[in-house]
């Protein structure tokens, strides 16, 4: 994964769910698959299932969000 393709993912998470949950929320669902290696250093594999982590993680949150907005 380019290091602009994680940033812009970065944003989109910082931009949604504020700074410190969207970092957080970005760095657990990444850690398992990720380990020790830099975003610059995963297979394409890696990259894909990232990627699908991340979305699958962002639209829970996003949906969760939604719920408590409307209580």
């Amino acid at each position: 994964m380019t290091i602009k393709k994680w940033n812009e993912i970065q944003d989109r998470f910082t931009d949604s769910f504020g700074w410190k949950r969207g970092i957080e929320l970005m760095l657990d669902s990444a850690g398992s698959i990720k380990k020790s290696k830099a975003v610059y250093e995963l297979s394409l594999s890696e990259d894909n299932r990232i990627i699908k982590q991340l979305r699958k993680v962002y639209n829970k949150e996003l949906s969760w969000q939604e719920k408590e907005k409307h209580k």
